[in-house]
Protein backbone atom coordinates (compact mmCIF):
# COMPACT_ATOMS: atom_id res chain seq x y z
CA UNK A 1 0.00 0.00 0.00
CA UNK A 2 1.20 3.53 -1.13
CA UNK A 3 1.93 5.72 1.79
CA UNK A 4 -0.64 8.73 1.30
CA UNK A 5 0.71 12.01 0.06
CA UNK A 6 0.45 15.41 1.31
CA UNK A 7 -2.85 17.54 1.49
CA UNK A 8 -3.19 20.47 -1.42
CA UNK A 9 -2.53 23.87 0.11
CA UNK A 10 -4.48 25.39 -2.59
CA UNK A 11 -7.33 23.11 -1.66
CA UNK A 12 -7.29 23.71 2.52
CA UNK A 13 -8.05 27.63 1.59
CA UNK A 14 -10.28 26.65 -0.81
CA UNK A 15 -13.01 26.03 1.76
CA UNK A 16 -16.52 27.50 1.30
CA UNK A 17 -16.69 30.75 3.27
CA UNK A 18 -20.32 32.09 3.88
CA UNK A 19 -21.04 35.76 4.37
CA UNK A 20 -22.18 34.84 7.54
CA UNK A 21 -20.18 36.07 10.79
CA UNK A 22 -19.33 32.57 11.81
CA UNK A 23 -17.75 30.09 9.64
CA UNK A 24 -16.82 26.11 10.57
CA UNK A 25 -13.35 24.77 9.12
CA UNK A 26 -11.75 21.31 9.40
CA UNK A 27 -7.60 21.40 9.86
CA UNK A 28 -5.87 18.94 8.02
CA UNK A 29 -3.95 16.30 9.85
CA UNK A 30 -1.07 16.64 7.13
CA UNK A 31 -0.04 20.20 7.92
CA UNK A 32 1.24 19.62 11.43
CA UNK A 33 4.29 19.95 13.78
CA UNK A 34 3.54 16.94 16.08
CA UNK A 35 -0.08 17.25 16.35
CA UNK A 36 -0.60 20.92 16.36
CA UNK A 37 -1.67 22.64 12.88
CA UNK A 38 1.38 25.14 11.49
CA UNK A 39 0.11 28.44 12.73
CA UNK A 40 1.05 30.16 9.41
CA UNK A 41 -1.90 27.72 8.21
CA UNK A 42 -4.33 28.63 10.88
CA UNK A 43 -3.16 32.76 9.56
CA UNK A 44 -3.49 32.09 6.27
CA UNK A 45 -6.82 29.91 7.10
CA UNK A 46 -8.26 33.33 9.45
CA UNK A 47 -6.96 36.12 6.32
CA UNK A 48 -8.82 34.01 3.47
CA UNK A 49 -12.04 34.24 5.88
CA UNK A 50 -11.98 37.58 6.17
CA UNK A 51 -11.46 38.53 2.32
CA UNK A 52 -13.91 35.99 1.80
CA UNK A 53 -16.18 37.88 3.67
CA UNK A 54 -15.34 41.01 2.52
CA UNK A 55 -15.73 40.01 -1.19
CA UNK A 56 -19.85 39.46 -0.55
CA UNK A 57 -20.27 42.52 1.71
CA UNK A 58 -21.86 45.49 -0.16
CA UNK A 59 -19.65 48.22 1.83
CA UNK A 60 -16.26 45.81 1.85
CA UNK A 61 -16.58 44.15 -2.01
CA UNK A 62 -13.99 47.08 -3.83
CA UNK A 63 -11.22 45.89 -0.42
CA UNK A 64 -10.74 42.38 -1.05
CA UNK A 65 -6.66 42.48 -0.67
CA UNK A 66 -4.98 42.05 2.93
CA UNK A 67 -2.84 45.03 3.37
CA UNK A 68 -1.95 44.16 7.34
CA UNK A 69 -2.79 40.92 9.88
CA UNK A 70 -1.91 41.01 13.90
CA UNK A 71 -2.86 37.51 14.49
CA UNK A 72 -2.15 35.94 18.88
CA UNK A 73 -2.01 32.64 19.58
CA UNK A 74 -3.34 31.13 22.74
CA UNK A 75 -3.83 27.38 22.74
CA UNK A 76 -2.09 25.29 19.92
CA UNK A 77 -5.23 24.03 17.52
CA UNK A 78 -5.07 20.46 16.82
CA UNK A 79 -7.10 18.57 14.38
CA UNK A 80 -7.64 15.32 16.63
CA UNK A 81 -10.03 17.98 18.65
CA UNK A 82 -12.66 18.64 15.53
CA UNK A 83 -14.24 21.60 13.60
CA UNK A 84 -12.71 25.08 14.40
CA UNK A 85 -15.43 27.46 14.68
CA UNK A 86 -14.30 31.12 13.43
CA UNK A 87 -16.47 34.36 14.31
CA UNK A 88 -15.80 37.86 12.35
CA UNK A 89 -16.57 41.25 13.99
CA UNK A 90 -16.78 44.42 11.73
CA UNK A 91 -14.49 46.81 14.04
CA UNK A 92 -14.59 49.70 11.56
CA UNK A 93 -15.73 49.75 8.09
CA UNK A 94 -13.96 52.52 5.89
CA UNK A 95 -13.17 53.89 2.77
CA UNK A 96 -10.07 53.50 1.89
CA UNK A 97 -9.65 50.46 4.72
CA UNK A 98 -11.45 48.34 6.98
CA UNK A 99 -10.38 46.57 10.15
CA UNK A 100 -12.21 42.93 10.40
CA UNK A 101 -11.35 41.01 13.60
CA UNK A 102 -11.40 36.70 13.51
CA UNK A 103 -11.24 34.49 16.15
CA UNK A 104 -10.98 31.11 16.36
CA UNK A 105 -12.49 28.41 18.82
CA UNK A 106 -12.14 25.08 19.35
CA UNK A 107 -12.66 22.34 21.68
CA UNK A 108 -16.20 21.17 24.06
CA UNK A 109 -16.77 23.24 26.31
CA UNK A 110 -15.76 26.01 23.01
CA UNK A 111 -12.77 27.56 23.84
CA UNK A 112 -10.63 30.73 21.82
CA UNK A 113 -7.30 29.16 20.62
CA UNK A 114 -6.72 32.05 18.26
CA UNK A 115 -7.73 35.74 16.57
CA UNK A 116 -6.86 38.13 13.98
CA UNK A 117 -7.28 41.54 13.35
CA UNK A 118 -6.47 42.39 9.56
CA UNK A 119 -6.90 45.56 7.74
CA UNK A 120 -8.03 45.15 4.10
CA UNK A 121 -7.77 47.33 1.38
CA UNK A 122 -7.45 47.91 -2.89
CA UNK A 123 -3.90 47.87 -2.94
CA UNK A 124 -3.88 48.93 -6.27
CA UNK A 125 -5.74 52.57 -5.45
CA UNK A 126 -2.60 55.08 -5.86
CA UNK A 127 -1.21 56.93 -3.16
CA UNK A 128 2.40 58.31 -2.44
CA UNK A 129 5.19 56.76 -3.41
CA UNK A 130 8.98 57.22 -2.65
CA UNK A 131 12.42 55.75 -2.81
CA UNK A 132 13.78 55.27 0.47
CA UNK A 133 17.31 53.57 -0.30
CA UNK A 134 16.67 50.66 1.67
CA UNK A 135 18.37 47.41 0.19
CA UNK A 136 18.54 43.71 1.55
CA UNK A 137 21.96 43.53 3.76
CA UNK A 138 23.77 41.47 3.42
CA UNK A 139 22.51 40.40 -0.53
CA UNK A 140 21.75 37.68 -1.43
CA UNK A 141 24.00 34.98 -3.19
CA UNK A 142 23.94 35.02 -6.85
CA UNK A 143 21.04 32.07 -7.92
CA UNK A 144 20.22 30.98 -11.06
CA UNK A 145 16.91 30.23 -10.61
CA UNK A 146 16.57 28.27 -13.96
CA UNK A 147 19.02 25.82 -12.75
CA UNK A 148 17.63 25.27 -9.10
CA UNK A 149 14.64 23.00 -9.53
CA UNK A 150 16.81 20.90 -11.43
CA UNK A 151 19.41 20.67 -8.60
CA UNK A 152 21.93 22.00 -11.70
CA UNK A 153 23.13 25.17 -9.82
CA UNK A 154 26.74 24.46 -7.84
CA UNK A 155 26.24 26.89 -5.27
CA UNK A 156 22.74 25.93 -3.75
CA UNK A 157 21.75 22.70 -2.39
CA UNK A 158 18.03 21.46 -1.98
CA UNK A 159 16.89 19.66 1.34
CA UNK A 160 13.03 19.02 0.90
CA UNK A 161 11.87 17.23 4.61
CA UNK A 162 9.84 13.80 3.61
CA UNK A 163 6.51 13.56 4.51
CA UNK A 164 5.07 10.82 6.64
CA UNK A 165 1.34 11.17 7.46
CA UNK A 166 2.72 10.67 11.39
CA UNK A 167 6.02 12.06 10.98
CA UNK A 168 6.74 14.43 13.41
CA UNK A 169 7.82 17.57 10.83
CA UNK A 170 5.35 16.87 7.71
CA UNK A 171 4.35 20.07 8.39
CA UNK A 172 7.68 21.64 6.85
CA UNK A 173 7.18 19.73 4.22
CA UNK A 174 5.18 21.50 2.35
CA UNK A 175 8.21 24.07 1.31
CA UNK A 176 11.05 22.50 -0.94
CA UNK A 177 14.22 24.54 0.43
CA UNK A 178 17.16 25.61 -1.44
CA UNK A 179 20.32 26.89 0.67
CA UNK A 180 23.44 28.50 -0.68
CA UNK A 181 26.42 25.91 0.15
CA UNK A 182 28.70 28.22 1.54
CA UNK A 183 27.95 30.22 4.53
CA UNK A 184 29.77 32.46 7.07
CA UNK A 185 31.55 30.87 10.19
CA UNK A 186 29.12 33.26 12.21
CA UNK A 187 25.66 32.44 11.05
CA UNK A 188 23.25 35.40 12.01
CA UNK A 189 20.33 35.17 9.35
CA UNK A 190 19.01 32.04 7.10
CA UNK A 191 18.11 32.56 3.70
CA UNK A 192 16.08 30.19 1.54
CA UNK A 193 14.48 29.56 -1.56
CA UNK A 194 11.44 27.82 -1.42
CA UNK A 195 9.49 25.97 -4.16
CA UNK A 196 5.90 24.16 -2.67
CA UNK A 197 6.60 20.70 -1.48
CA UNK A 198 2.89 19.26 -1.89
CA UNK A 199 3.21 18.77 -5.56
CA UNK A 200 5.82 15.69 -4.78
CA UNK A 201 5.42 12.21 -3.96
CA UNK A 202 5.87 12.22 -0.04
CA UNK A 203 9.68 10.88 -0.31
CA UNK A 204 10.72 11.93 -3.60
CA UNK A 205 10.39 14.18 -6.03
CA UNK A 206 7.76 15.91 -8.50
CA UNK A 207 4.71 14.04 -8.98
CA UNK A 208 4.69 14.39 -12.76
CA UNK A 209 1.03 13.55 -12.82
CA UNK A 210 -0.37 17.09 -11.10
CA UNK A 211 0.31 20.55 -12.25
CA UNK A 212 3.47 22.63 -10.89
CA UNK A 213 1.98 24.00 -7.51
CA UNK A 214 2.50 27.89 -6.60
CA UNK A 215 2.46 30.37 -3.61
CA UNK A 216 -0.26 32.46 -3.91
CA UNK A 217 -1.27 35.95 -2.07
CA UNK A 218 -3.67 33.65 0.14
CA UNK A 219 -0.40 31.61 1.12
CA UNK A 220 1.77 34.80 2.47
CA UNK A 221 1.66 34.11 6.18
CA UNK A 222 1.68 30.25 5.60
CA UNK A 223 4.97 30.33 3.85
CA UNK A 224 6.91 33.24 6.56
CA UNK A 225 5.86 30.00 9.13
CA UNK A 226 7.90 28.00 6.99
CA UNK A 227 11.16 28.90 7.47
CA UNK A 228 14.25 27.18 8.22
CA UNK A 229 14.89 27.93 12.50
CA UNK A 230 17.41 30.73 12.81
CA UNK A 231 17.82 30.03 16.81
CA UNK A 232 20.00 26.52 16.45
CA UNK A 233 22.70 28.18 14.77
CA UNK A 234 23.25 30.47 17.94
CA UNK A 235 24.23 27.67 19.84
CA UNK A 236 27.66 27.26 20.58
CA UNK A 237 28.81 23.61 20.90
CA UNK A 238 32.33 21.72 20.88
CA UNK A 239 33.36 19.93 17.94
CA UNK A 240 32.72 16.33 19.53
CA UNK A 241 29.19 17.35 20.07
CA UNK A 242 26.22 16.93 17.53
CA UNK A 243 24.79 19.54 15.42
CA UNK A 244 21.96 20.96 16.02
CA UNK A 245 18.75 19.32 14.58
CA UNK A 246 18.07 22.37 13.01
CA UNK A 247 21.09 24.32 12.11
CA UNK A 248 22.48 24.77 8.95
CA UNK A 249 25.26 22.65 9.54
CA UNK A 250 22.85 19.95 10.14
CA UNK A 251 21.08 21.23 7.49
CA UNK A 252 23.83 21.05 4.88
CA UNK A 253 24.41 17.06 6.13
CA UNK A 254 20.79 16.51 5.54
CA UNK A 255 20.93 18.38 1.67
CA UNK A 256 24.02 16.26 1.21
CA UNK A 257 22.34 12.77 1.78
CA UNK A 258 19.49 13.46 -0.14
CA UNK A 259 21.48 14.62 -3.25
CA UNK A 260 23.43 11.28 -2.46
CA UNK A 261 20.34 9.35 -2.87
CA UNK A 262 19.09 11.42 -5.72
CA UNK A 263 22.09 11.06 -7.73
CA UNK A 264 22.20 7.24 -7.06
CA UNK A 265 18.49 6.91 -8.81
CA UNK A 266 16.73 6.21 -5.44
CA UNK A 267 12.84 7.77 -5.77
CA UNK A 268 12.76 8.18 -1.96
CA UNK A 269 15.78 9.94 -1.75
CA UNK A 270 14.10 12.33 1.00
CA UNK A 271 13.59 9.42 3.24
CA UNK A 272 16.04 9.86 6.16
CA UNK A 273 16.41 8.63 9.55
CA UNK A 274 18.31 11.22 11.64
CA UNK A 275 16.43 14.48 10.48
CA UNK A 276 13.31 14.70 12.75
CA UNK A 277 10.92 14.34 9.90
CA UNK A 278 9.74 11.06 11.85
CA UNK A 279 10.03 11.44 15.47
CA UNK A 280 10.68 14.34 17.65
CA UNK A 281 14.66 14.10 18.57
CA UNK A 282 17.48 16.03 17.99
CA UNK A 283 16.44 19.26 18.35
CA UNK A 284 17.50 21.83 21.50
CA UNK A 285 14.94 24.57 21.35
CA UNK A 286 11.78 24.31 20.31
CA UNK A 287 9.55 27.14 18.77
CA UNK A 288 5.98 28.46 20.39
CA UNK A 289 5.16 31.27 18.18
CA UNK A 290 2.56 33.65 20.83
CA UNK A 291 1.70 36.28 17.79
CA UNK A 292 2.89 36.88 13.74
CA UNK A 293 1.87 40.06 12.05
CA UNK A 294 2.33 40.51 8.47
CA UNK A 295 2.58 43.56 6.01
CA UNK A 296 2.05 43.26 2.22
CA UNK A 297 4.26 45.09 0.56
CA UNK A 298 3.54 43.82 -3.22
CA UNK A 299 0.53 41.29 -4.87
CA UNK A 300 1.62 38.53 -6.22
CA UNK A 301 -0.07 38.09 -10.27
CA UNK A 302 -3.57 36.21 -9.58
CA UNK A 303 -2.07 32.40 -10.90
CA UNK A 304 0.76 32.64 -8.28
CA UNK A 305 4.43 32.10 -8.68
CA UNK A 306 6.58 29.42 -8.61
CA UNK A 307 9.84 30.76 -6.17
CA UNK A 308 9.82 32.80 -3.22
CA UNK A 309 12.78 33.87 -1.31
CA UNK A 310 12.86 33.85 2.30
CA UNK A 311 15.28 35.66 4.59
CA UNK A 312 14.49 35.37 8.54
CA UNK A 313 16.80 36.76 11.23
CA UNK A 314 16.87 37.22 14.99
CA UNK A 315 17.79 40.60 16.79
CA UNK A 316 17.99 39.24 20.49
CA UNK A 317 17.35 35.99 22.27
CA UNK A 318 16.96 36.31 26.09
CA UNK A 319 15.54 34.67 28.53
CA UNK A 320 13.45 32.35 25.95
CA UNK A 321 12.22 35.22 24.07
CA UNK A 322 13.21 35.93 20.73
CA UNK A 323 12.13 38.55 18.18
CA UNK A 324 12.05 36.93 14.46
CA UNK A 325 11.35 38.91 11.01
CA UNK A 326 10.96 37.39 8.06
CA UNK A 327 11.09 39.08 4.60
CA UNK A 328 9.45 37.70 1.54
CA UNK A 329 10.98 38.37 -2.11
CA UNK A 330 9.43 37.33 -5.38
CA UNK A 331 11.25 35.83 -8.26
CA UNK A 332 12.68 38.97 -8.72
CA UNK A 333 13.50 40.16 -5.52
CA UNK A 334 10.68 42.42 -5.20
CA UNK A 335 10.25 42.94 -1.36
CA UNK A 336 6.70 41.36 -1.23
CA UNK A 337 6.11 41.15 2.72
CA UNK A 338 7.24 41.91 6.02
CA UNK A 339 6.52 39.30 8.61
CA UNK A 340 7.25 40.06 12.29
CA UNK A 341 6.86 37.25 15.02
CA UNK A 342 7.46 37.37 18.92
CA UNK A 343 8.40 33.84 20.14
CA UNK A 344 8.98 32.16 23.05
CA UNK A 345 11.84 29.11 23.09
CA UNK A 346 11.26 26.12 24.81
CA UNK A 347 14.36 23.56 25.51
CA UNK A 348 13.66 20.68 24.13
CA UNK A 349 14.11 18.28 27.24
CA UNK A 350 11.33 20.29 29.26
CA UNK A 351 8.61 19.75 26.01
CA UNK A 352 7.46 16.04 27.54
CA UNK A 353 7.53 17.22 31.09
CA UNK A 354 6.12 21.19 30.61
CA UNK A 355 2.52 22.29 31.39
CA UNK A 356 0.54 24.03 29.19
CA UNK A 357 -0.06 27.55 30.86
CA UNK A 358 -2.03 29.53 27.84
Amino acid sequence: MSTPGPVSVSDVLDFQASSSAECSVNFPPAICIGSVTVGGLVASVATKYALSYASKHPKLRFQTDLRDAAHQFYRPIMPANGIVTMKLHEVNVGRGWSNLRVELFQGEPRRICASANIIISNLSLPGVTLPTGWHLSPPAHRVDLSQLESHADPDWVCYHVGFYPNGFRRGQSYAKNFIPVHWPPQITYVEQWVVPGWDCTPLGSRDASKPPARWTNDMIEFVTDLILPVQENFILRKPDQPKPLGSIAATLDFALAQNEARERGDHEWRKLMNDGSLDFEGSLLINSTLSMSTEIKKRLPAEGVRWLYLRSEAKRVQNSRMDLEVLVFDEEMDLVAISHQDVHLIPADLKNTRTSAI
